[in-house]
């Protein structure tokens, strides 16, 4: 175990290197900051740092003033950027350090956290990547300040995959005791209004989650951004856009920097009221009667929703005649709102390719049901035996992704598959997912759903 500590580079330059000027300059933009909101789980604030940018990152950093006695560690995660003649990492750094120094004093890092990580293929514990990296840095100051002894787990993302960036923070995602802040920005150049422009795209791209999009504008942290948003739409958590602006480089040369905050909140709570419920039974019933009378439907054609139904969350939608299924399609990872999912899987339904397509004459006797799925919720068993101990028969489905395969099983088949090594060996099947190393190799995720 390293016993060394990270020393700042950016102090005097990015923020005050005097502890009492650098207090009041935290101080400052917070109390110039203003949110409705709290409680964030993922908070995405500008590289640049509180102090650079007071006025965006203040939007954000404001929400932790009240998660002071609830966090007790902060994933702060970039991309490594090698600089002129760098050499580029192999994977995720983590650092060997057991603190980060900041003029407030030492950040110890969360070495539990980080020694679970050893081992783990895609992670390399090496200090150098952080050696002159400021984007990390940047944030500890207003971490100490409003957050009080938090640990840290500083990650720069190098040569790595969103799936293989996702693994690794899905390790360390927790609870409410856990947050994750993603360093970055969105777009630089010498002509303001193009980089504002380019911001603006970036930014909308990323809030309908379309990162093919995000990938071809020039964000500062686009691997870390893309596993960030993996996570938020598999446990369909909100984002909202809470500030942007450009910004001056600290530095003194001619470019102009996009910057904005960005958060995200998890929900699990799938109940609708009756009147919310009825208009989804509503819309997806038209979805229904117009794909069988031969309309297109997509998942934007729903109008206007209220707020429940605009949520982001997946569903699965089940039609039945007489008792017996007549077609069923659904996703269990949110791709958009609940309203657009349940329109696209109802009419999904009615060519369900495992079944004849419904017919005009079968319309008035179909019955439907919309089960809504809650955020999915990784867990990590070693074991077939341990699985079964993670899943409650009855309650709990199953999504689980392999090197050769990918299956769900919804909590309703627990009604056929009445034990568990009936219940995880039918799933681990239609994954591919053999013996108990395989088990391991894995990657398993729980959730619930509820039927309207």
């Amino acid at each position: 175990m390293s016993t060394g500590v990270r020393e700042p580079v950016a102090a005097g330059s990015l923020y005050a290197s005097d502890s009492q000027e650098l207090r009041s300059e935290i101080d400052a933009a917070i109390n110039g900051a203003d949110s409705e909101f709290t409680s964030p789980k993922l908070l995405i604030v500008p590289d640049c740092g509180l102090a650079a940018a007071p006025n965006v990152a203040g939007a954000g950093m404001i929400m932790l003033e009240t998660e002071r006695d609830h966090v007790q560690r902060v994933v702060v995660i970039s991309d490594y950027r090698p600089g002129i003649g760098g050499r580029d990492v192999q994977g995720i750094a983590i650092p060997r350090a057991i603190a980060f120094r900041t003029p407030l004093g030492d950040l110890l890092t969360d070495r539990a956290a980080i020694e679970s990580l050893q081992g783990h293929p895609s992670v390399v514990i090496n200090d150098r990547p952080f050696e002159k990296d400021t984007s990390i840095e940047v944030h500890l100051p207003p971490i100490q300040r409003l957050l009080g002894a938090v640990r840290i787990v500083p990650m720069l993302v190098g040569e790595a995959t969103t799936a293989e960036v996702v693994d690794v923070l899905e390790r360390l995602w927790g609870s409410r005791d856990t947050l994750l802040l993603v360093s970055a920005s969105f777009g630089s150049g010498t002509d303001a209004e193009k980089v504002a422009q380019q911001g603006e795209l970036a930014r909308a791209a990323l809030l309908r989650n379309d990162m093919a999009t995000v990938a071809r504008t020039n964000v500062s942290a686009p691997r870390s951004l893309a596993a960030a948003m993996t996570i938020v739409g598999r446990r369909s958590m909100g984002l909202l856009d809470l500030a942007s602006d450009t910004v001056e480089d600290p530095y003194g040369s001619e470019e102009i920097t996009d910057v904005a905050a960005l958060a995200a909140w998890e929900s699990t709570d799938m109940t609708l009221g009756d009147a919310d419920a009825d208009h989804l039974r509503a819309l997806a019933r038209a979805a229904v009667e117009l794909t069988v009378l031969g309309g297109r439907v997509e998942g934007s054609d729903m109008g206007r929703v209220p707020p429940a139904l605009a949520a982001r969350r997946a569903s699965v939608v089940t039609l039945r005649l007489n008792g017996r299924t007549r077609g069923s399609a659904g996703t269990i990872e949110a791709d958009r709102a609940l309203a657009g999912s349940v329109v696209r899987n109802a009419a999904a339904a009615c060519a369900d390719p495992r079944l004849p397509s419904i017919q005009p004459s079968e319309l008035a006797g179909l019955e439907m049901t919309i089960s809504i799925v809650s955020p999915i919720e990784r867990i990590f068993p070693r074991t077939s035996e341990e699985l079964s101990q993670m899943l409650e028969a009855g309650r709990h489905g199953i999504l689980v992704t392999s090197p050769a395969g990918r299956a769900a099983q919804l909590p309703a088949m627990w009604t056929r598959l009445r034990t568990h090594e009936e219940f995880v060996g039918a799933v681990a099947q239609k994954a591919r997912v053999e013996g108990p190393a395989g088990v391991g190799r894995a990657a398993w995720y729980r959730f619930e759903t509820i039927d309207y």
